[in-house]
């Protein structure tokens, strides 16, 4: 279902070369999650405080949950609840054919771990497989598909549900998707970048509050001492409901984060912007705790996601800082280059990472694309349409000598 190219694009292979077209390429998987459109060797994007200034970056992923469905009625049935919290983490995965596959693991872990109840969270709470699974759109005549996380309240317990991008080390980044949350209250959608308790910027959406609310943070949201920090989080109350499909985004920058909502800005923050290089982390969850409420016995919530996108920058190891993503170093591997040994573009100084990398020769776009998913070239220096004429001309040349042969 994946096509995986975890190398970025640096490079145009040859193999690509003498494919029928790269439009042709581009086509043939633009509905299926994929690394980045193949002639593209850096993407662009419009941000800052009026959402103008360009910003920069190497790599992209685009994560597509829309197609997993051949036809209506294949994901129409929600798993059971998971009954017992003791043994949540051991419970497998219901969608196997798709969420247990090498392309999924490569980029995706779900979550086992648990934590026990405390004062401030009286709910004891585990993380579940069982919890991630597929849905599809009740309308036959549009039947696509979506990631779904869900929590729910047991007795005693809470059983939740989170999944991390095996990327660690991505430094700065503008990552979205289209996603909706449904359910009970007492819940906490949550959409983030994370490397500790320091570094860390939140999407997060509660299911006690109206549906016009979202909270947006960069932590600590709590001091030494325990007391809220108010120049921590923003939260606006007139939006467009989560409870239906809209499209969220964090951009993480150098020195600012910025928030989207179907692409309009809505809040901003200048404190404690992540400094670290850091993972994404998607969950659903509760505790009973102040912060996330309370659910009722038997009830429940999920978090609903169509795609996700990313475009990003990398510091250090994948694995991130005293880490080693395996899987991911081994595809590198097979690519020909470790995004470990790439220079990463720092901030807003283009020209410095030209100097260093020489590697933004095609500039593609991600917003106000013709179709999500796939970027759009918008600017290509002379040396890469040399390179781009040379490739063709190889391409033609090939096509003649096929041709001959075969007379």
């Amino acid at each position: 279902m994946m096509r995986l190219s975890p190398v970025g694009s640096l490079l145009l292979p040859l193999t690509l070369l003498l494919q029928p077209t790269l439009s042709e390429y581009t086509t043939s998987n633009s509905t299926t999650p994929h690394d980045n459109s193949q002639n593209c060797s850096c993407y662009v994007i419009e941000s800052g405080a009026n959402s103008n200034t360009p910003e920069y970056f190497q790599y992209y992923r685009f994560f597509d949950f829309r197609n997993f469905a051949d036809k209506a009625g294949q994901f129409t049935k929600t798993p059971p609840a998971v009954n017992d919290s003791a043994s949540a983490g051991l419970k497998p995965v219901w969608d196997k054919d798709q969420l247990t596959t090498d392309a999924w693991n490569v980029d995706w872990g779900i979550q086992n771990w648990s934590k026990p109840a405390t004062s401030d969270f009286p709910t004891p709470m585990a993380n579940s497989p069982a919890n991630v699974y597929i849905l599809q759109n009740e309308d036959s005549n549009d039947p696509f598909t979506f990631l779904t996380l869900r929590t729910n309240r047991l007795d005693d317990s809470q059983t939740a549900a989170e999944i991390e991008n095996e990327q660690k080390n991505v430094m700065h980044c503008s990552m979205r998707m289209l996603a909706r949350v449904k359910g009970s209250k007492g819940a906490v959608a949550g959409f983030f970048t994370f490397f500790d308790d320091t570094n860390e910027s939140d999407i997060e959406i509660l299911t006690d509050d109206p549906t016009h609310k979202i909270r947006y943070t960069n932590q600590p949201a709590v001091d030494k001492k325990g007391n809220e920090v108010q120049s921590a989080s923003v939260a606006p109350d007139n939006l467009a409901p989560w409870d239906e499909w809209q499209t969220h985004r964090i951009d993480w920058l150098d020195k600012n984060s910025y928030w989207f909502l179907n692409d309009k800005q809505v809040a901003a923050n200048t404190y404690s912007v992540p400094r670290k290089p850091s993972g994404v982390v998607i969950n659903m969850w509760s505790d009973g705790g102040e912060w996330s409420g309370n659910m009722s016995v038997g009830d429940s919530a999920e978090f609903q996601i169509q795609w996700i996108e990313l475009a990003f920058n990398t510091s250090g190891p994948v694995g991130g800082p005293g880490g080693g993503n395996k899987k991911r170093e081994a595809l590198d591997l097979e690519g020909g280059t470790q995004l470990d040994t790439v220079e990463p573009m720092m901030g807003r100084d283009m020209n410095e990472w030209k100097r260093k990398s020489k590697g933004c020769e095609v500039v593609c776009k991600i917003d106000g694309v013709k179709q999500i998913g796939t970027p759009e070239v918008v600017s290509v220096n002379k040396s890469a349409a040399t390179d781009i004429s040379v490739s063709w001309g190889l391409l033609l040349f090939v096509g003649i000598v096929s041709t001959l042969v075969g007379m």
